[in-house]
């Protein structure tokens, strides 16, 4: 099964295919010179489209749901999740996961710091690999991987 993490910000979309032993890692900037609506009215011209091949095989995706104390900062999130959803598949469940839920099914504390996180996918994937350099990237793939555990334990053998 292909799952897929997707982490975000206002200015970039990391995403973390897992397939089996595979690791994929896709960063699409968002450069418009303009604000963060301006920047989320590009996401569909830098993701690939919904209908293709990069989610292809796709199960499941999980997209990280942004919160915090900031109510101007969550909704420019928002904005941008909103974006990112509509270049999805039809074809595979997509799952809003909060930081504390994602990092708990993978086995870290709820409240793990970024280190944390970067120790825990660097024991995965060895301290060389590329996804290490971006801690957007070790979120998305500590999302593909949640998911995916998910979506393991909700199938009957």
């Amino acid at each position: 099964m292909i799952s897929v993490g997707i982490d975000f910000d206002t200015h970039q979309v990391d995403v973390v295919t897992l397939e089996f032993a595979r690791v994929r890692w896709s960063h699409f900037d968002l450069t418009s010179s303009g604000d963060a609506f301006d920047r989320a009215r590009q996401v569909p011209t830098v993701l690939p489209a919904p209908d293709s091949t990069f989610w292809q095989l796709v199960a499941v995706i999980a997209i990280e749901e942004p919160q915090g104390r900031h109510r101007a900062t969550v909704a420019k999130l928002k904005a941008i999740q909103g974006a990112v959803l509509t270049c999805l598949p039809h074809h595979a469940a997509v799952v809003p996961l909060v930081p504390a839920r994602w990092r708990s099914l993978v086995g870290l504390k709820g409240n793990a710091s970024k280190d944390d996180v970067r120790r825990h996918v660097s024991a995965r994937l060895g301290v060389h690999d590329p996804i290490l350099t971006s801690q957007d990237a070790c979120d998305a793939y500590c999302l593909a991987e949640a998911v995916g555990l998910l979506a393991r334990t909700a199938v009957p053998s």
